[in-house]
């Protein structure tokens, strides 16, 4: 898995008001396919994208993180379903209602329902969807309300270098 520092600035402020401090940086999160290949959810549509030439190469600062404890089998399984998942769309939407389910817990969960589906996602909640169908609930709530911010955790996961 991998965080990128994209100055995304909606989403670094909302990670500050969350209380995500100096992990705030980290606003958007890849799957790790295996060498360079990683998908993201992105905008239209999920993809698969070369981690070299859409992040080394033009300067943005990432970190790479494998989760602690996971085996070789379950980090492929993972991996197998993150990469049945490109080319779908984006949820774009959820960048409206996100902020509110922050501040008021029913009206966003009431929006998510009314909004989402399990064919859209954003780049947070697609990878911890991997996570979730392995039956690794890491994050103790639904893949919808979990942040870039918070794949920031070195009790959940080691940097690998």
């Amino acid at each position: 898995m991998i965080l990128v520092a994209g100055h995304n600035q909606l989403i670094e402020k909302t990670q500050v008001q969350a209380g995500y401090g100096d992990s705030s940086k980290w606003t958007h999160v890849l799957g790790c396919l295996g060498g360079y290949t990683c998908i993201e959810a992105g905008i239209p549509r999920s993809r698969l994208v070369n981690l070299k030439q859409s992040y080394l190469d033009k300067g943005i600062q990432i970190k790479h993180l494998r989760r602690r404890g996971q085996s070789e089998r379950q980090r492929y399984k993972v991996a197998l379903w993150w990469a049945t998942m490109n080319n779908l769309p984006y949820d774009t939407l959820q960048f409206f209602w996100f902020p509110l389910s922050l501040l008021f817990t029913r009206i966003g969960e009431g929006l998510h329902r009314l909004f989402s589906s399990k064919r859209r996602f954003v780049c947070s909640e697609l990878i911890a969807e991997g996570f979730y169908k392995e039956g690794d609930c890491l994050f103790g709530k639904p893949a919808h309300l979990v942040l870039p911010a918070e794949y920031d955790n070195g009790e959940l996961f080691e940097e690998i270098k």
